[in-house]
């Protein structure tokens, strides 16, 4: 009876043993991690603590944008005042500029008595440009200077030759990025086109193209411009003198013009017989001119019209083309 008393109380004192030694153990648990382990743990930590690549911004898209003819103003250093212009940005013009284009550019100028306005008012120049850029595929800035009563000429009054060379050209050209003189052209009608054909001849390598619609191109100026207060061209001390008006004939400059012009400008011009301002006799010999220096202009007689708005809205679309496609030759 003892001996199996003796058994029960060992027995007991084993199951007890059994259960505190579990205890402890779960109080107090063994490291798991080996060296091994805590190596991977860190390699891991510092993977995740790796900067993530920052993804790649996309360059916005420029949408799609209208042509459009703004009117600005930028400050002449040579006019020594603020000075007005238009333009005429063709249809995605931004998105090309972000591209990266550099714009075929007109430079027209507006007759006598007329402004920065004219060419985009009275003529239907956005229309025509328009027209143009779908037909060639070829997009053109167009830029209309305010050029007054000037004749587009450095007087005693203003430096309006100056300003356009030396300020006009060089501010727009990098304003609206506009290509060099393979693809620029001047034009204008009446006083433009005087002021186109002198600013060709009086400096080289600035042109490539030029237009004349009516040029005034006289051999005698009219006696309603000589006495015009409005006018400083052509005057000393006040007055119209016939020696200044000759001295700054465009055709003086052709020589010059040639010696350091290799590859001359490509002339347009149109005119109309029945023109009762500029006689038809003075635009021809100002061709005559032109081709006695081995310059070959396309030149275009009509016989409609006169000297003004509606034969200049017919003449223009032909003038644009014309320096269209010589831009397209040219590139």
């Amino acid at each position: 009876m003892k001996r199996n008393l003796w058994a029960v109380v060992i027995s007991a004192i084993v199951i007890i043993g059994v259960i505190l030694g579990g205890l402890v153990h779960s109080l107090n648990p063994p490291a798991k991690q080996t060296g091994q382990n805590h190596s991977k743990q860190e390699q891991t930590t510092k993977q995740s603590e790796k900067p993530k690549p920052v993804p790649r911004q996309k360059q916005a898209t420029v949408a799609p944008t209208p042509s459009r003819v703004l009117s600005r103003t930028m400050y002449s250093s040579q006019l020594h005042r603020n000075w007005r212009y238009r333009v005429y940005l063709p249809r995605n013009y931004d998105r090309l500029k972000q591209q990266g284009m550099h714009f075929p550019v007109i430079y027209m100028l507006h007759g006598l008595y007329g402004d920065e306005t004219n060419l985009t008012a009275q003529a239907h120049s956005k229309a025509y440009l328009d027209r143009l850029v779908a037909q060639k595929h070829l997009p053109v800035v167009a830029i209309f200077p305010d050029g007054g009563n000037s004749f587009y000429l450095n007087t005693t009054k203003e430096k309006m030759e100056s300003a356009i060379t030396n300020n006009l050209i060089p501010e727009t050209t990098k304003a609206y990025q506009l290509a060099g003189q393979n693809q620029r052209a001047i034009g204008g009608i009446s006083m433009g086109g005087y002021g186109a054909a002198r600013l060709t001849f009086r400096h080289p390598h600035l042109f490539s193209v030029a237009a004349l619609v009516s040029p005034a191109i006289w051999q005698k100026v009219p006696p309603t411009v000589q006495t015009n207060a409005q006018v400083d061209a052509f005057k000393v001390n006040g007055a119209f003198n016939q020696q200044a008006f000759e001295q700054a004939q465009p055709s003086r400059y052709l020589a010059n013009y040639l010696n350091q012009e290799k590859s001359p400008a490509h002339f347009y011009i149109e005119t109309t017989a029945l023109d009762t301002t500029v006689p038809i006799a003075d635009v021809n010999l100002f061709v005559k001119q032109l081709q006695q220096h081995q310059i070959k202009p396309t030149y275009q007689v009509d016989h409609f019209g006169n000297h003004n708005w509606p034969y200049w809205n017919r003449a223009l679309p032909n003038a644009y083309r014309y320096i269209f496609n010589q831009f397209k030759s040219q590139r």
